[in-house]
Order: C-alpha cells, then structure tokens, then sequence
C-alpha cells in the first residue's frame, strides 16, 4: 500500500463525466474560446474541461517553468466561470518528457508547486500525465518495472499533498502501445493509489466501438481504479489534412468519457453536439442542423464520416456523381460562417482529391494543389537518389 492509500483522498463526485479535452498537438485556443466551449458544455449537460494542450510550453515541454501572472488570472477567470455553470476543470502537468529521477526531490518539488499553482488558481482536479514519452526520457525502463514504480510514486505523493482528486494518464494509455500492455497495467494497478481515476483509450488509440469494455482492453479488467475514457474519435491532429463529423457511434456503454477536440473552436462545439446525440442518424442530422450546416452537407458526408478505427479500414464511400461535386460546389462557395471557414480546406482537399481519383485533375493543377512528394507519386515522377526526375 502506497503512501497516498493510507491517506483519505479527494475524490471525483460519482455522478458520470462527460466532457471535453484540450488535448490535441497544433492548435491552442485563446481564453475567449475555452470560455465559449465551457457554455457549451453545460448547455449540452456535460460537465468537465480537461486543460492539457501540447502547445503551451509551460504544461509539457517546459513543464518546469511557472507560468506567467496574467495567464493564471485568465486561467482562474475560466475556472470561476466553469463552476458558475457546473463545469470542473481539471489541469494537466506533462513532466515526462525529462523528470530526472536522479534529482528525484527536487523534480517532485517543482512539480508540486506547479499542480499547487493550478489548485490556488481555481483547477478542481490535477491530472499528471506521462503520454508520448519516447526515448531518450530517463523515465523510460524496457523492462517496465522502474517505469511503473517511478510513475506510480509521482502520482501518488502528488496526490497525498493536494486539497484536490488527481487523476493520471499513463504512458501505455492504449493496448498497442506496448506488446506488455495487460502486465503493465496490472502492475501499474496495484502501485497506484485504489482511488486514483485513470484516463485511457481502450485497445487503440484511435478506439473502436466499446473502447473499455472487458472483451476489447485488458485495461477493464486490470485496473480496479475508475477509468476515463480518452476519445480521440473526432481529434485531426494525427491526420491534420482530414476532418471527421460522423455520428459518435460505439460509446453508449461507456460511462465517463471525455473528448478530444481538434482546436478549431466552431467545429469542436458542434462535435460536442454530436457527441451528446451518440449514435442515433436523426439527432446527428440535427445537430449538424443546429450548427448551420447546409443540407447540400448530407450528400458528401460519407467522406467525413469516421477514422480508421482500431484495426479497421471502413469500406470506401460510393463514386462521386455531379449532385456530390456540386454540394462541394455551394459549400465552397456559398456557405459563408465562421464553421464553413474552418471546413474550407476540408472541402476543398476532398474536391481535389475526388477530382484525382477519378482523373479529371490535369497535372498541372496536381503540381500546384499538392506537396511535391504525393505529385510526384500521384503523377509518376519519381525522384532519383540525386533530387532529379527519371523522365
């Protein structure tokens, strides 16, 4: 039993989570915008906002540095603001990119100032995070065992000193991480405080339908903590040419769920919208609806529906025909919102690539629409060892 068990933690109310992460690499919103997305959670009756944004140098990269006095007054204002509406902030600290456990008292030290930092500003919950660490972290351990203990114990002591629940993502938060997934899950289990909530994506990072369910992760049946569910079904960041508004479908037995946004403020609060409508088509065409989407939308909606999910490939939408270019068309150039402005590379990216596909984009426009790689792969001009052409 750890420190932190013979300690009665802050805990999580029981009532299910549901709400958004800030999560994603490349984009970071402003104040104003994590504000509105707030609203909207709690028009929608959803009730956390995860801040852990890759971009802000002081969560990750520099996870050592204080941030600044003006970004924790707009970060307690966005705290204050969440509770008036019933929103709880949780505030992520990514140090393991570098912790060094050879300063072991000192790290932990900085690291306890900063989640104290987050807790006076307003945070209602400290999450420590150790996702996309890859080598040379001096965190890493191949045989996992040190790993899991130093893990372990970070989030543990951290826990023991806050007024506050913490929460931790672990570094194989997916089975495909690590081909010793369910044996690092078990001993990651047993060295965690009992009442510590775990944030995770099931078999891939990119789950499937019934992400945490016993049949699809060992992670279900490993860990006797409350597990999160860490959906990166709509997040683009990966994929950053590719836009996903399908129905959030395969989540109905999943009780706490948080979603990762793309940071595109206007498409993340519709996504939200099609995250409370789930899996039924006629409150998705609804929302899209309620979101100032075109009905011309509906006829190229299959290309936007989903990402490979786990280890599937879904079958590829019908050919094209004129009603689909011209939806394209009206979108394009018809719709004018700031929602059409955000999908204005989407659509444009689909014209072509539909226009490709089917051969009636001529070379040229090829040359100038794509990157020089896929235009050469695309045309077969295939580039030699020296950077010439073999034609």
């Amino acid at each position: 039993m750890t420190e932190a068990d013979r300690i009665r933690l802050p805990r999580l109310p029981d009532a299910p989570i549901r709400g958004y992460i800030e999560g994603y690499y490349g984009r970071l919103p402003t104040w104003q915008e994590r504000h509105r997305i707030i609203t909207r959670l709690a028009a929608l009756g959803m009730n956390a906002y995860f801040y852990a944004p890759k971009e802000d140098p002081c969560h990750r990269v520099n996870w050592r540095d204080a941030w600044s006095g003006d970004w924790i007054t707009e970060f307690s204002a966005m705290c204050d603001a969440a509770a008036a509406c019933g929103v709880s902030v949780f505030a992520g600290i990514a140090p393991g990119l570098d912790y060094d456990p050879k300063r072991d008292t000192a790290e932990f030290e900085t690291l306890l100032a900063k989640a104290l930092s987050l807790q006076a500003a307003g945070a209602h919950a400290i999450v420590v995070m150790f996702d996309d660490i890859e080598p040379p972290s001096p965190t890493l351990d191949p045989t996992l065992a040190g790993e899991i203990d130093l893990h372990a114990g970070i989030a543990g002591r951290l826990a023991a000193r806050l007024d506050v629940p913490a929460l931790v993502v672990p570094r194989i938060y997916a089975d495909e991480i690590s081909d010793a997934a369910a044996d690092s899950y078990r001993a990651l289990a047993a060295a965690l405080p009992a009442d510590m909530p775990i944030f995770h994506c099931g078999s891939h990072i990119i789950a499937g339908g019934d992400p945490l369910s016993d049949t699809t992760t060992p992670a279900a049946a490993s860990f006797h903590q409350r597990l999160i569910l860490w959906d990166n079904h709509y997040c683009n960041d990966y994929c950053p040419r590719r836009l996903f508004v399908g129905r959030h479908a395969g989540r109905s037995g999943v009780r706490d769920l948080m979603l990762n946004g793309t940071g595109m403020v206007e498409t993340d609060m519709l996504l939200l919208g099609l995250m409370a409508a789930g899996d039924d088509k006629m409150a998705w065409s609804e929302a899209l609806a309620a979101a100032g989407v075109p009905e011309d939308f509906r006829h190229i909606a299959a290309w936007f529906d989903g990402p490979v999910t786990a280890d599937t490939v879904p079958a590829p939408p019908p050919s094209p025909n004129k009603i689909a270019f011209d939806a394209i068309e009206t979108l394009l150039w018809r719709w004018k919102t700031p929602l059409a402005r955000e999908w204005y590379p989407f659509l444009f990216g689909l014209k072509h690539d539909l226009q490709i596909a089917s051969g009636a984009l001529p070379a040229l426009r090829i040359a100038k629409t794509q990157t020089t790689p896929l235009y050469r792969h695309l045309t077969g001009h295939a580039t030699d060892d020296e950077g010439g052409t073999d034609d």
